[in-house]
């Protein structure tokens, strides 16, 4: 039996305890009785349940910290001067691709010729910070083989094909450093376990790897589903000790930054956005995932996508997760509690999307980002990054999620804030209590609002083994 004794401890109701582990789970949670015999003596840190960042693109993710960012690019003239300026220290033989773009808030609009004045017959790539767009150069879609329109913008479906083609360039002991260098940044933050979403056979993946010390559930797509069935995948089934299936992703619009997010009201410039699933195939798909046992996590901004997938949840009696719901209507946030979904929120993407709701869903603010809302229907809330649409951190997501601001900003909608012990209950899944798993994070730093964002790790544990300290 394997043992860790943790002493000096503590929890949230200030009580002072010692911790034994065994066999990955917690056997024992006593009265301090001092740090005497401690494997770690936590000298009175706060200990809190492992935290789970329950959307996540791994791949993207661990590639997007090694990439060139315009994220703060004013314009679409800025983010050419930052490309062009990244491609004087690369290689001349390697494709470049920025990463952050948010051409919706831009006063200019991109252009192919833009991008090719700064790098000639240089491929290069900028992607949207919501990953639903890409920017390229001429070369660039000469070398995907992709003909593209004059502002060189691909959208939805072929922006995502383009960055599977993008990803695919990468080798394959290059990818799986950065994956490794990105999980072991993320256990440094808390994390203990992470629902990874990548868009390419993403269980074929991890079935070639040795397996993981952080818990990991893996997504599935529809364009996957012959493979998965012919593996026997369903939500839950064990790739490796750590490693499991995950739900069946299906993307069912856009997103705000694109104007691509199907809504009942029109955008400003005209049209509704787009439905990227009709009902009878969005059925269809989630009837035959839900034969082979895979639950789903459907993605929905706008409010009529989510009006739709409610709509097919009903009549089909398939239920799971709505990913997003960031726009809402009454009747929606009723319905979701009354079938029993889960809403996984990305709390960061209010602050990013502040200006962009003001510009777009403009007088239906009300409805965006319901977190304390959609408790208090009854809704099970869950809360992930979408890394990389924001960075891997739930410090950040629990940070968003109750102060609902950031850079001294005036709090975003107030009201729908929710207290720290409620968004950790949203970022957890285990508690701290005997017999449950030894999925545990200590902190240097008191659990107050104004501290979440940049809160210190002290110790991140999974299963009783030691991913992070620095005790």
């Amino acid at each position: 039996m394997t043992t860790v004794r943790i002493t000096r401890a503590r929890l949230q109701d200030d009580s002072l305890v010692d911790v034994e582990l065994a066999d990955g789970r917690i056997a024992a949670i006593a009265p301090s009785e001092g740090a005497a015999d401690a494997d770690l003596d936590l000298d009175g840190r706060i200990l809190v349940p492992g935290l789970w960042d329950e959307h996540v693109h791994l791949g993207q993710w661990a590639a997007h910290r090694r990439r060139v960012s315009v994220a703060h690019a004013a314009s679409a003239v800025e983010a050419a001067a930052i490309v062009g300026a990244a491609l004087r220290t690369q290689p001349a033989d390697e494709p470049l691709v920025a990463v952050g773009m948010r051409e919706g808030l831009w006063p200019d609009a991109p252009s192919r010729a833009l991008l090719d004045a700064v790098a000639g017959d240089r491929a290069v790539t900028a992607i949207s910070a919501d990953l639903h767009a890409t920017w390229s150069s001429s070369a660039m879609g000469r070398m995907l083989g992709v003909e593209l329109p004059e502002d060189g913008m691909l959208r939805e479906a072929p922006s995502f094909a383009a960055m599977r083609a993008l990803e695919a360039t990468v080798d394959d002991a290059t990818r799986e450093r950065w994956i490794r260098d990105a999980l072991d940044a993320a256990a440094s933050r808390g994390v203990v376990g992470l629902t990874d979403l990548d868009l390419d056979d993403a269980v074929g993946a991890w079935s070639r790897r040795s397996g993981s010390r952080m818990r990991i559930d893996v997504g599935v797509y529809p364009h996957d589903l012959d493979a998965a069935e012919a593996r026997g995948d369903r939500t839950g089934r064990a790739i490796h000790e750590r490693v499991h299936v995950g739900p069946l992703k299906v993307i069912t619009d856009g997103s705000l930054g694109t104007r691509t997010a199907y809504c009942h009201d029109p955008y400003p410039d005209g049209g509704r956005g787009l439905l990227e699933v009709p009902p009878e195939q969005l059925a269809a798909v989630l009837t035959r995932g839900a034969g082979m046992g895979l639950r789903p996590a459907v993605h929905a901004i706008g409010d009529a996508a989510l009006a739709h997938v409610l709509d097919v949840f009903e009549a089909t009696g398939v239920t799971g997760r709505i990913e997003h719901a960031q726009l809402a209507t009454d009747v929606d946030v009723a319905r979701m509690g009354a079938l029993g979904v889960t809403a996984s929120i990305q709390p960061e993407h209010m602050l990013d999307d502040r200006e962009l709701i003001a510009l777009y869903w403009a007088g239906r603010e009300r409805l965006a980002y319901r977190i304390r809302s959609l408790l208090d229907a009854g809704v099970r809330v869950i809360l992930g990054s979408d890394a990389p649409v924001a960075p891997l951190d739930p410090w950040v997501s629990l940070s968003a999620a109750v102060t609902r601001t950031r850079d001294g900003d005036a709090p975003w909608q107030p009201h729908e804030g929710i207290d720290v012990a409620t968004a950790l209950a949203c970022s957890t899944r285990s508690r701290i209590e005997v017999g449950e798993p030894a999925d545990l994070v200590a902190i240097d730093a008191p659990l107050e609002p104004e501290r979440l964002r940049t809160m210190p790790v002290a110790l991140t544990i999974v299963g009783g083994d030691v991913l992070h300290t620095t005790l």
